[in-house]
């Protein structure tokens, strides 16, 4: 009798373990049809051609495969500042195998945690122009997932994958103009880093 009663009390639990599974499941599922609705509405009372639209979509489509609907910021916001900044480091702790870091033999963690919080997460669809040859470098990229295209001023195309970082120059001039700005930014674009190269997405 108590191995029957047992058996019938984990096969309990299942059911209800399964059930809440199945109602997050449609829960998402629902979210992410609203959703859907609400992009198109947006995008048809906006006028937007067709092949805007299209891009529209993927890139909903790969934001919501990462993110699962999910925005991490709002959900951290409420959290004790000490265990966002333990979130963070864990997170982003690709940060520390950029090449100016890994010369430090150990990084204050004030600085790590002043990067962290500065970093977001984006995705990009392929194609995606994310910085410009010529321009003002005015970010780093992390490549987490995926494929990016640098393009050279002699139009020699290199690929990128996950690990890789661009835009280290940003970094480089910040050191070296450290004690001018005094950890303020530039009040205008000109005085930063020319961009000697393009990148693009390059994922289907």
């Amino acid at each position: 009798m108590a191995i029957v009663g047992l058996g019938l009390l984990l096969f309990a639990l299942l059911i209800g373990n399964m059930q809440n599974f199945l109602q997050s499941l449609g829960r998402r599922r629902l979210e992410m049809s609203l959703r859907r609705r609400d992009v198109e509405q947006w995008m048809n009372r906006r006028r937007l051609p067709e092949e805007l639209k299209r891009k529209v979509r993927e890139a909903e489509r790969y934001s919501w495969a990462a993110t699962r609907g999910v925005n991490e910021e709002m959900m951290m916001e409420n959290l004790p500042e000490d265990l966002q900044s333990e979130i963070r480091r864990h997170l982003f702790k690709f940060v520390t195998k950029v090449r100016v870091f890994a010369l430090m033999e150990e990084m204050d963690k004030s600085v790590l945690d002043s990067i962290c919080e500065r970093l977001r997460q984006n995705t990009y669809i392929k194609g995606s122009r994310i910085l410009h040859r010529g321009a003002s470098i005015d970010k780093m990229v992390f490549i987490v997932r995926g494929r990016l295209q640098s393009v050279g001023e002699d139009n020699i195309k290199a690929p990128l994958s996950e690990g890789k970082v661009c835009g280290e120059e940003l970094l480089m001039w910040c050191l070296e103009h450290s004690s001018e700005y005094k950890g303020t930014f530039p009040p205008t674009g000109e005085a930063l880093p020319q961009g000697r190269f393009k990148l693009r997405g390059d994922t289907e």
